[in-house]
């Protein structure tokens, strides 16, 4: 445990100090959400009572944690996969949980400043919200991320390394873009979209904001990715690990 434990603390320094981590994460999102609440103040999401800037702050701050779980995982294991920092680890007496516990960790750290950042730009906006829709909002979104960690963790152990980027990158942008995160989807673009964790994390999230009725079915298929994904994960390490 102690070896984890120290691992961990290694893999969360690593990921605050990565400059391009923490601008694709933090900044870029709220300067997205900026430039959007800008131009939408006092109107609403078609076909809701959801202001627009409620719905904004919701997505580009669950933008932000795609950025920070799926992308730095699946890169970063890449990365490592290069140097032989794997094949070190698995030489020290760390188990063998060890290394994917360490990620999920620093993950959590990582998307936990995205969070917090763009709802308290989201404030200046003139997002009003009690502190149980503050606290339940982050708790989706934060334990949603889960699901694109185990994700990036599957794809940094589980394609070539010279794929991993490109994929990496079209799961990040398709998935945004049919989860709702750049703009409120409708029709075929929705249905797509509701079979993806992007979309629910937002939804979810955004329920909680505008005070709706939680979709419970939506809860189960943002679960499922979340647990589908964490196997997956574990097997690709496991194989990984077998070469």
């Amino acid at each position: 445990m102690t070896g984890v434990l120290a691992l961990g603390r290694l893999e969360i320094r690593r990921t605050l100090r990565n400059r391009r981590v923490m601008f694709f994460t933090i900044l870029y999102p709220v300067l997205l959400f900026l430039l959007s609440a800008s131009s939408v103040k006092g109107k609403v999401v078609p076909g809701t009572h959801t202001p627009y800037v409620d719905y904004f702050l919701v997505a580009y701050a669950s933008f932000g944690v795609i950025a920070a779980s799926l992308n730095n995982n699946a890169l970063r294991i890449a990365q490592e996969r290069k140097e032989g920092w794997i094949r070190q680890l698995r030489l020290t007496a760390l188990p063998s949980y060890g290394y994917v516990t360490s990620k999920i960790c620093a993950s959590l750290v990582a998307v936990t400043p995205a969070i917090v950042v763009t709802f308290a730009v989201g404030t200046t906006q003139g997002v009003k919200l009690s502190g149980s829709q503050w606290v339940s909002a982050f708790l989706v979104i934060w334990l949603g991320s889960l699901a694109f960690t185990a994700l990036g963790i599957a794809i940094g152990y589980g394609l070539p390394q010279d794929a991993v980027q490109p994929v990496t990158l079209i799961v990040y942008v398709a998935g945004s873009f049919l989860g709702g995160q750049f703009y409120a989807v409708s029709g075929t673009l929705e249905t797509l979209g509701k079979a993806l964790p992007t979309y629910w994390v937002r939804q979810i999230a955004t329920d909680v904001v505008a005070k709706n009725p939680v979709e419970w079915g939506g809860v189960a298929i943002l679960a499922g990715w979340v647990v589908g994904c964490a196997i997956l994960a574990a097997v690709m390490y496991q194989k990984r690990a077998e070469d």
